[in-house]
């Protein structure tokens, strides 16, 4: 029965490892209105994804930025900040469309290769603070947020590992503010 097991599970976790999302070459900069968490996004949709665009159900990402001014990170002390971008078929057009939901701009691809090439592209953030407010460390992480499928969609999504589309948290030191205001 071990002998069985085993290359199941190893079999298994081949599959799990095709599809992904993280973030690419992130970094953080100053702005008059606070801390930007600039970064591209890396892709790579599940079979189970796919097939749901392909039904017309869109797919939302939310980017889940934590700024804490502490030495010790206590997630109730830091402050929050959540981005959405969502992704969706567009069935009489044959296009796909990405649409964030922050500030509402969208843009329209013939191909999903060509959405998923220009989610690569920098990308920039708002961790907006309070004047004069310190920030010693920012945690970054991307999934896919399950919440926002179809009520009928979200329970087997969560027992369902082609669903769960997330990232390690990502631990980032901004720059000194002097270094920033010098530019």
């Amino acid at each position: 029965m071990v002998f069985i097991t085993l290359p199941l599970a190893a079999c298994r976790s081949e599959r799990e490892g095709d599809w992904q999302v993280d973030f690419i070459e992130p970094r953080l900069v100053w702005t008059r209105e606070g801390l930007d968490f600039v970064a591209g996004v890396d892709l790579d949709p599940s079979p189970a994804m796919l097939e749901a665009l392909d039904r017309g159900v869109s797919v939302t990402f939310l980017i889940a930025l934590r700024a804490s001014s502490g030495q010790v990170w206590l997630p109730g002390l830091d402050e929050r900040r959540r981005h959405r971008f969502r992704i969706s078929y567009l069935p009489l057009s044959r296009h796909y469309q990405l649409v964030d939901l922050h500030n509402g701009t969208r843009s329209t691809y013939p191909r999903l290769n060509m959405l998923v090439r220009s989610l690569r592209e920098a990308r920039s953030w708002r961790i907006p603070l309070a004047p004069g407010e310190a920030v010693s460390v920012v945690r970054a992480r991307i999934q896919l947020d399950r919440t926002r499928l179809p009520s009928p969609m979200r329970l087997p999504t969560w027992f369902e590992p082609q669903w769960h589309l997330v990232s390690e948290w990502r631990e980032l030191i901004p720059p000194s503010r002097e270094t920033a205001d010098d530019r």
